[in-house]
């Protein structure tokens, strides 16, 4: 859909620490790289080192976590639970859109040719969204996870609601459910923050299974109407009892109302896409005061020109958003 061209890919997350004090901690993981992608499904450009996330092609050094407890600042360091600052490594590399636009690190675009075919099918196939006139303050959803994809190619698929800026996008808060977003051929939860100076956050991911019920939220800490520089996004797994947080500034007024998301990369075929429709339910939206909107008012996305093409569709309600294919 947008300039975020979300999806995601495979780099270290060091979670050795976390998974010895819990049996049941996602191990170690990488997300996919480039160079385990098909030529095809490649944009022309992208080295193979750099990673898929939610939020385009992304250097691994430019990818950091924020693990349960720390919480990500305004100006990039992160506050650790112990409460020691760290400042990730500088990133300074540029960051590639689904499509293949390169983003360098201070938010200079330079847009793929046009004589350069984009790759199999990546980017947003589908978003129920809509630009608020006031400042959000929280969105919840809750969805059930899909059956597995029938072909297991090198696809991935991430379902999420969200909240981002207009008109000046500057970060993007997503709690996001994804299937082989490690490579590993199953489904995961974390919730991401992109793109602070060239880099793009995320939680430690956890396990859900077909049939988990999971549930998205995104939310100020802070008293109503206040303008809030800390915020949570939870992507809880009703099912397991577990949920994988990021603590984060949310950069500026969050307007662009996401009330689910359809993104993927590299799908060929209709058989690569899980069990569907989906259907993002129990959509909550409340402005900053705190006070619900009754009636939001959600559009969809154009996909006439997607290829392959396997019956896209969207239908809405106030507090439900169904994606078919």
């Amino acid at each position: 859909m947008k300039r975020f061209a979300l999806i995601g890919a495979m780099f270290f997350i060091a979670m050795a620490a976390s998974a010895a004090q819990d049996p049941q901690a996602v191990p170690t993981r990488e997300l996919t790289r480039v160079a385990a992608m098909p030529p095809s499904a490649k944009p022309a450009g992208v080295p193979d080192d750099y990673v898929v996330t939610p939020n385009g092609y992304f250097s691994p050094d430019c990818v950091a976590t924020v693990h349960e407890g720390d919480r990500l600042q305004k100006n990039g360091l992160i506050q650790r639970a112990s409460g020691a600052l760290e400042k990730p490594a500088t990133c300074g590399k540029a960051n590639y859109t689904l499509r293949g636009d390169r983003i360098e690190a201070d938010g200079r675009r330079t847009l793929r040719s046009a004589a350069t075919p984009p790759p199999e099918q990546s980017g947003w196939v589908q978003a129920a969204n809509y630009a608020s006139n006031t400042p959000i303050g929280r969105i919840v959803a809750t969805w059930t996870v899909p059956s597995a994809p029938v072909t297991k190619d090198d696809q991935v698929i991430y379902f999420f609601p969200g909240l981002e800026q207009l008109p000046n996008v500057q970060s993007i808060l997503q709690p996001v459910l994804g299937w082989n977003g490690y490579n590993d051929k199953a489904w995961t939860l974390a919730s991401w923050n992109c793109c602070v100076d060239g880099t793009t956050f995320h939680s430690d991911p956890i396990p859900a299974k077909a049939g988990d019920v999971v549930v998205g939220d995104t939310y100020s800490t802070c008293a109503a109407g206040q303008d809030c520089p800390t915020w949570k996004i939870d992507s809880r797994n009703t099912t397991t009892g577990r949920t994988s947080s990021l603590t984060t500034d949310p950069y500026d007024d969050l307007t662009w109302v996401f009330g689910g998301v359809l993104e993927v990369y590299n799908v060929s075929t209709c058989g690569e896409y899980p069990g569907g429709p989906i259907v993002f339910h129990n959509i909550q939206v409340y402005n900053r005061n705190n006070v619900r909107v009754a009636s939001p008012p959600w559009g969809g996305s154009d996909t006439s020109g997607i290829n392959p093409q396997c019956n896209y569709g969207l239908s809405t309600t106030a507090t439900s958003a169904t994606i078919s294919y």
